[in-house]
């Protein structure tokens, strides 16, 4: 017969390794789901539901390819039939349940290809309630500011944006703002709330 301290020492070993596969679920699911964009992924949730929501998280995109689905919401101008450099990426930022329905929404960061220099980055965010095959944009995120750069996170079911921003007032090379933007779902659209702007020196 098993005493009761060797009982408890399994239970904890099976614990830890739970939280172990967990962990290094939700690992792949940020080096796996798409190119090299968006400069972080983050999936909101609580933590004693990580594992489940994780699996279900990579299980529902893995099959997606983002860059296909974004193309159309981009609108970029069409290049000419030699533009060996016209190739949209797109990279999975972050998911979590931002129309609280209980389904969970994936944020991905575009932008249009180009030649020369990059243009601006943009969060385009997909309903969790849609089939992979035929996924519903709910909104474009950031468009007022020039983003070279963007991180996301998700937030008490809000979508938080930030990075490095070209002004009015600087040339396309050389991002001179950190802008930290901040958006909330109202039932129809996404609505910024917040945003703050600080000079790079």
């Amino acid at each position: 017969m098993n005493s009761p301290i060797e009982h408890t020492s399994r239970q904890s070993a099976h614990r830890r390794g739970a939280w172990a596969s967990a962990a290094a679920l939700a690992a792949s699911l940020t080096t796996v789901l798409g190119g090299g964009v968006a400069h972080a992924a983050t999936v909101d949730g609580a933590a004693g539901q990580a594992g489940a929501a994780i699996a279900q998280a990579a299980n529902r995109l893995d099959p997606v390819d983002w860059a296909s689905v974004v193309e159309p919401a981009l609108k970029c101008p069409k290049p000419g039939p030699n533009a060996s450099w016209y190739v949209v990426r797109a990279r999975v930022a972050a998911i979590g349940d931002l129309t609280r329905d209980g389904r969970r929404e994936t944020v991905v960061v575009s932008s249009c290809p180009s030649p020369t220099s990059s243009n601006p980055l943009i969060a385009f965010v997909y309903d969790g309630a849609s089939k992979p095959s035929n996924l519903h944009l709910l909104g474009k995120l950031g468009k007022n500011r020039y983003f070279k750069s963007l991180k996301v996170a998700i937030r008490g079911g809000r979508v938080q944006l930030q990075g490095k921003v070209v002004s009015d007032r600087a040339p396309n090379c050389c991002p001179d703002l950190v802008v930290s933007q901040t958006y909330a779902w109202d039932g129809t659209k996404f609505r910024r709330t917040a945003e703050k702007a600080t000079r790079i020196s």
